[in-house]
């Protein structure tokens, strides 16, 4: 039997550069069609994976960037099949707080980054917002008029630092995750191996580390939190696993 504890973090993240902060994080969707889940579409696969909503007036997509940020840059891929014309009559838009608590949702706009009303060919798009807009959720919507339905690749959302990144890890006490890990160091607590974590999120979207406690060591991990990892987890004394909660 495992252990299972909470961990939450305040970070602040300066980076020089633009880095995608939707990696990964929490993403939700108006409906689903079968199995095409909302975290098809920041995954970071762009090849055939995308999300899909059922036939709805509104549909729509966004990610909690958990956290605010100054967005600059919209990357959206479409898919590339015989499908992509679907996507048409949408905006792209950005809200402070979540605007799924707000009134008449999703009937509402956020500041918004990017609309258009033609039908988006296969292919990604870069939208650069008309002026830097700070927001922590980013959403894609339709507005069709009718029944429609939305899917697309990949929504990357490019930023140049943020004012303040929460995020809640999941820790599991003597467990150990079996797999690569993107680095290794050497460090004297768990808390430095979570900062190193969150430092090299924007780099190589760290989303989990093992915490070995008698030797130091800090694995750390670049894994989809929203993907089963049980089947490579094991008993490990005197480890720690800790994983981003989504």
């Amino acid at each position: 039997m495992y252990l299972l504890l909470c961990v939450h973090l305040n970070m602040v993240v300066i980076s020089t550069g633009l880095f995608n902060a939707a990696r990964l994080k929490p993403a939700m969707q108006s409906t689903l069609y079968k199995r095409f889940y909302a975290y098809r579409a920041n995954d970071g696969n762009t090849d055939g994976s995308y999300q899909h909503t059922d036939l709805e007036y509104v549909p729509w997509w966004m990610v909690d960037l958990l956290g605010l940020f100054d967005i600059e840059v919209i990357r959206l891929t479409n898919r590339m099949d015989p499908y992509p014309r679907r996507l048409r009559n949408f905006e792209i838009d950005i809200f402070e707080q979540d605007p799924r608590r707000l009134a008449n949702f999703p009937n509402i706009r956020g500041q918004v980054c990017y609309n258009q009303t033609d039908p988006l060919d296969g292919g990604t798009y870069n939208y650069t917002c008309s002026d830097s807009i700070v927001g922590r959720y980013v959403r894609i919507v339709m507005r069709p008029g009718a029944l429609e339905l939305l899917h697309i690749c990949e929504m990357e959302v490019l930023v140049s630092g943020s004012i303040i990144e929460e995020i809640d890890f999941q820790r599991k006490v003597n467990t150990k995750l079996l797999d690569s890990p993107f680095a290794e160091l050497t460090l004297t607590s768990s808390f430095l191996c979570l900062r190193e974590c969150l430092l090299q999120r924007p780099i190589d979207f760290c989303t989990a580390l093992n915490w070995i406690t008698s030797t130091g060591s800090c694995q750390l991990f670049s894994v989809n939190p929203y993907l089963d990892i049980a089947p490579n987890l094991t008993f490990s004394m005197e480890t720690h696993f800790y994983i981003q909660m989504n």
